[in-house]
């Protein structure tokens, strides 16, 4: 179900839903979460950019519950909480070419071999997120694990991306740039952060190379 903050009510998970139907003129300028965990970056969003709207993808349903009623009870509009499998549940909601950027914060690194299908940046998972993004569109991608954060630059570099500080280079941290509940923690402490913005390029730009890594 797609429960949507700005009247708490629940709607039938279309295909492809109407986005600007539910959200208004701020669905032009959609972005998505995957991930949103206690929801300090999704809630700080949709204080900070009231013109714009944010989907936030939850597995935990604990989580996602909580983020809902905090969402509610702060009357944010443009904030959409949807408990599910962000890998099952993006391509059933957003269009291709559709979102003006996407969050990927502390992801579970899945370190075993066999569990790396479970990663947010497998060659499935990176490829569709491109295919999601609008030309010009970001990937904002954030980890405290230095060898994730190594194999995600080549990765999404090799599907496509182009990144904001050079091949192979991680971003300082923008100013005015939002949190995550769990980044507050590591700003608080001085802990590493490896931050990484992409960008889909251009209409016009030559075609993505897919890379079959694993």
């Amino acid at each position: 179900m797609i429960f949507s903050a700005a009247d708490d009510g629940a709607l039938a998970l279309d295909l492809l839903p109407d986005w600007r139907a539910l959200l208004g003129e701020r669905a032009d300028r959609l972005e998505l979460e995957i991930g949103s965990g206690h929801g300090g970056f999704a809630l700080g969003f949709a204080r900070a950019q009231p013109d714009r709207a944010l989907v936030a993808i939850e597995q935990r349903r604990k989580f996602a519950d909580e983020l809902r009623d905090r969402a509610a009870q702060r009357g944010h509009a443009n904030l959409v909480v949807i408990t599910g499998d962000g890998r099952l549940l993006a391509p059933r909601l957003f269009r291709a070419g559709s979102l003006a950027a996407v969050h990927v914060h502390f992801p579970d690194p899945w370190w075993k071999r066999r569990h790396h299908r479970r990663r947010l940046v497998d060659d499935g998972m990176s490829q569709l997120l491109f295919g999601l993004l609008a030309p010009g569109g970001l990937c904002d991608f954030r980890t405290d694990v230095e060898r994730y954060a190594l194999e995600a630059v080549e990765r999404l570099e090799a599907i496509g991306f182009e990144n904001e500080a050079g091949p192979g280079g991680f971003s300082d941290r923008p100013e005015g740039e939002i949190p995550s509940t769990r980044e507050k923690r590591y700003l608080a402490t001085g802990h590493p952060v490896w931050r990484l913005r992409l960008r889909k390029p251009a209409a016009g730009a030559p075609a993505p190379r897919h890379t079959g890594a694993p």
